[in-house]
């Protein structure tokens, strides 16, 4: 009866600890798509923004080497305008791209922001001497000044990039570190029945050695006689 009693007691208490892992697993999973769905809302619209940011300031940069090209056709003026334009869409992509959450307290935000604005300000001197028809001076700012300029911002835009994704892959290396914790838990807290059997084992062999002991070695269990 007692024996049947603790056999029930086991099936439930095995019962009750694979559901709590099966509980434990569903909300752990849960967390953890929870975490890369943030990591990723998080990385790709930003990397997104920047490559759309590199592109329209490459178009700029080209616009300008076609204005500032002696060799050019005629109708350069017809290009100022589209040059401006690309202007100013990609300051205000990157005002947007500044206050974005991921590079919330970030010192590349800082460097983008300076290089951005020294960039407009050469951007937009170059649009006045073209507007002037000194072509052969805005050449010479183009190759000396504004390309430089190009030059700065893009290399501040691609440590920005470097920046989300060496946090990309920290957060992604933290959540890899969590799983195996967890799952290393998840694995001894569901084999404690093999634990439990294997402690069983063990009490039932040290108690047959000591009655194969107390049986066939009896001298080493007799109390020795007391000294009169």
């Amino acid at each position: 009866m007692k024996f049947g009693r603790l056999r029930f007691v086991l099936i439930l208490a095995l019962l009750a600890s694979n559901l709590l892992v099966g509980v434990l697993s569903l909300l752990f999973l849960r967390s953890m798509d929870q975490r890369y769905a943030a990591l990723f809302d998080r990385s790709v619209p930003l990397i997104n923004h920047l490559r759309t940011l590199t592109r329209e300031l490459g178009t700029v940069q080209r616009l300008a080497r076609r204005v500032s090209d002696p060799k050019n056709e005629a109708a350069w003026a017809a290009l100022l305008p589209q040059m401006a334009e690309g202007s100013n869409l990609a300051r205000n992509h990157a005002l947007e791209i500044s206050g974005m959450h991921s590079l919330k307290d970030s010192r590349h935000v800082a460097a983008m922001a300076d290089s951005g604005r020294n960039y407009d300000e050469k951007v937009n001197e170059f649009l006045a001497l073209a507007r002037a028809e000194k072509l052969a001076e805005a050449n010479r700012f183009n190759s000396e000044v504004l390309r430089p300029a190009y030059d700065q911002y893009m290399e501040a835009l691609d440590d920005v990039a470097g920046f989300v994704e060496r946090e990309g892959s920290e957060l992604r290396d933290r959540y890899a570190a969590d799983s195996r914790l967890f799952g290393g838990f998840l694995l001894a807290f569901a084999g404690w029945p093999l634990l439990a059997a294997a402690g069983i084992i063990v009490v039932m062999g040290l108690l047959v050695t000591g009655l194969f002991v107390a049986v066939f070695f009896p001298k080493l269990f007799a109390s020795k006689p007391s000294a009169a």
